[in-house]
């Protein structure tokens, strides 16, 4: 095997690791919407900062590859690809730990649980995201295709959500200066942060086609 070929292998399999990574974080996240008694802050910060690491490492070998080989056709759209991906998988290690401070922000200020349509909102979001990065590495359009079009039900959850946490009671209530509202503020923002782990998978899945040059 040509050593770039060893190089580019070795960026794939990186790339795999980081977004095995990023999706255990937005796993690890819902289990703790939906099991209120597990402490998962201290390893999701920990595998932030892993997340971030990883990014930075590879985003620097992307640049060397680039530089040394000057890739052409399906290896150079494959190698610019990369970059775009590790963003869209840092950005949703980010939501993930966003979640999860919501969540005690949640827990600390008020009686309120998750909303079991966040719980729904977050397994779909979760069988999205794997969707999505199996969908970039296998280089299957149809697969990445499928995924994204999972974003319109991820949005819809988010509407009903809104308009179920933001009742008319909760309105008047808090018009009234009764109650705390962090509870259902936080499930909003809880909500919004799952979203937008489903964006980023519908930006991974928009990274396929590119990979299939002129014959998808």
């Amino acid at each position: 095997m040509r050593r770039f070929d060893q190089e580019l292998s070795e960026l794939h399999h990186q790339l795999i690791e980081m977004g095995t990574l990023a999706e255990s974080m937005v796993t690890t996240a819902v289990k703790a919407l939906d099991d209120l008694t597990l402490d998962v802050n201290d390893a999701i910060q920990a595998s932030e900062h892993m997340l971030d690491e990883m990014q930075n490492t590879i985003d620097k070998e992307v640049v060397r590859i680039l530089t040394v080989y000057s890739p052409v056709a399906t290896d150079l759209r494959y190698v610019l690809t990369v970059s775009h991906v590790t963003s869209s998988l840092e950005r949703i290690g980010d939501q993930a730990t966003n979640v999860i401070g919501l969540l005690q922000l949640m827990l600390a200020r008020s009686s309120t649980k998750p909303e079991p349509r966040i719980i729904q909102m977050g397994h779909a979001v979760i069988e999205m995201l794997h969707g999505a990065i199996g969908a970039y590495i296998n280089r299957n359009g149809k697969e990445a295709e499928k995924y994204r079009n999972r974003d319109e039900y991820v949005d819809s959850l988010n509407d009903q959500i809104m308009r179920e946490v933001l009742s008319e009671e909760v309105a008047l209530e808090a018009l009234k200066g009764e109650p705390n509202i962090a509870g259902p503020l936080a499930q909003i923002l809880i909500a919004r942060a799952l979203e937008r782990v489903g964006d980023q998978a519908c930006n991974i899945c928009d990274q396929v086609p590119s990979l299939l040059g002129d014959n998808h």
